[in-house]
């Protein structure tokens, strides 16, 4: 397979730059873009054991992605890293009857650094796990909370003021005194839920070392309900409960769960990767837009295999094949594109933030940041998230190969590696596919999830919004 001959930053000052692009040169580059090639990059991602940064298997796919970049270079940087060894058990008492629940099917961990040998303990739904009472919701108010396991919701209800983050509710939770926590995906997902494909089932997530990290399980809802059995209520008739009248309705479920596991910390290095195609233009070619996707996942958890097809294999398989098409043509447009794969960012944007904070060019030379994530499974639309950058000119991209009725356009989102970027001022775009994606954070996000045809249209729109980027007086 073709490799891009890359310059290095050194190289754009000694190399005379080519000839600047020409008419017909997007039309060349569009007709290079493959499922033959998308897709076997797809796979070959897929099976380094999950990628997670700070292990064999993550600094084994940065080094595939360096071998597919002639001239690219990596930018190491430090992490303390967590994984859950095996087993990991988890068992709920109802009325003196136990059931055990299945790891990977109806929980999942929360992968942190947080002590989590062996838990027992009684389970407290405390709603949302708010506790704001000047925004006119305490959730803790009067509870007995010290020594037992929370249940809550993630998110927010629809009344509440407050905007509140999932460190928030786990800083809470902590100081109130609770062992451990639990949290599930209610049945009515908000509108931004829906918009992102957000589904009810349980994911991992990822908190490391985080100081106010707690034991956690994400759980299915049918683990959730088990656990409200004996009170009598849903998740359901919670959340409209809530939509009627934000009040606190927790409650002592008289359940107890039973949670083993053994969570491993290590010190560890990854690697962003990092590789230019210099422009034609001898004043633009100094400014760069930068083209991102993160090469991370979560690793082997538990024993469990997260093999991040769609997340995010599908976004650097994207950006490879753009790759791909410009050295197999040799055509370069007016400024300079800097190709970035990020590790860590499943572990808080490490990559990302490192790179902000460490870039090998000024900041001030790059004229705007576009990353793709999620980029193979959905209902045949692409989200994109925009700041400082027109809908028009994201709109006209899309008009130029053909997905001008297939755009959905929205502001600034709130997670990704563009965010460090827009936190620096840059403009940003931020590609993902719309619609459901079911296996989201998941063992069961594999290449054969993943639709051709989707992640070959993002391909060739990203191309397109990167081309009208880098050409753009």
């Amino acid at each position: 397979m073709p490799r891009l001959a890359l310059l290095t930053l050194t190289a754009l000052t000694i190399f005379q730059l080519p000839a600047l692009a020409e008419p017909g040169d997007f039309t060349r580059l569009t007709a290079q873009i493959s499922h033959d090639q998308l897709m076997p990059t797809v796979q070959d991602l897929a099976r380094f054991e999950g990628r997670q940064s700070g292990t064999p298997s993550g600094d084994a796919a940065a080094a595939y992605i360096k071998s597919r970049l002639s001239d690219a270079m990596l930018q190491p940087f430090p992490l303390r890293t967590v994984q859950i060894d095996t087993p990991v058990h988890a068992e709920i008492q109802v009325a003196e009857r136990s059931v055990p629940l299945h790891f990977g099917r109806d929980f999942l961990p929360i992968v942190s650094a947080a002590p989590a040998e062996k838990i027992s303990a009684p389970v407290l739904f405390v709603g949302y796990g708010i506790s704001a009472p000047a925004q006119g919701l305490d959730e803790y108010a009067d509870l007995p909370v010290s020594g037992k396991v929370v249940l809550f919701l993630r998110g927010q209800p629809k009344g509440f003021a407050g905007r509140l983050t999932h460190g928030d509710k786990i800083k809470t939770a902590r100081a109130k005194g609770t062992v451990a926590y639990l949290i599930v995906t209610g049945p009515l997902l908000s509108p931004y839920e829906q918009r992102r494909g957000m589904s009810t089932k349980p994911v991992l997530l990822y908190e490391g070392t985080h100081a106010e990290a707690l034991p956690g399980l994400w759980l299915d809802p049918s683990a959730a309900e088990a656990i409200l059995t004996p009170t009598g209520r849903s998740l359901r008739s919670f959340q409209k409960d809530m939509d009627q009248a934000l009040a606190a309705r927790s409650l002592e479920t008289g359940t107890r769960i039973t949670i083993e596991m053994r969570p491993r910390l290590h010190d560890a290095t990854a690697s962003n990767v990092l590789a230019w195609w210099s422009g034609s233009d001898p004043e633009l070619s100094k400014e760069t837009i930068i083209v991102g996707a993160h090469h991370d996942h979560f690793g082997r958890q538990g024993g469990l295999v997260f093999p991040g097809a769609d997340d995010n294999a599908s976004g650097t398989a994207v950006l490879l094949e753009i790759a791909r098409a410009l050295s197999t043509t040799g055509i370069r447009p007016k400024r300079s594109i800097l190709f970035l794969f990020f590790a860590g960012e499943e572990q808080g944007l490490m990559g990302s933030q490192f790179y902000v904070s460490r870039p090998v060019s000024p900041l001030k030379t790059v004229k705007a940041m576009v990353n793709v994530d999620h980029a193979g499974v959905g209902n045949g639309k692409v989200t994109v998230g925009l700041s400082k950058i027109e809908k028009a000119v994201a709109q006209a991209a899309a008009e130029k190969v053909g997905l001008g009725d297939k755009l959905e356009l929205f502001g600034l989102f709130p997670g990704g590696d563009h965010v460090p970027f827009a936190e620096a001022g840059i403009p940003t775009a931020a590609i993902v596919t719309s619609g459901p994606h079911p296996d989201f954070h998941q063992p069961t996000d594999t290449p054969d999830k993943i639709n051709p045809d989707l992640l070959a249209a993002v391909t060739r729109y990203t191309l397109a919004l990167v081309w009208t980027l880098t050409n753009e007086p």
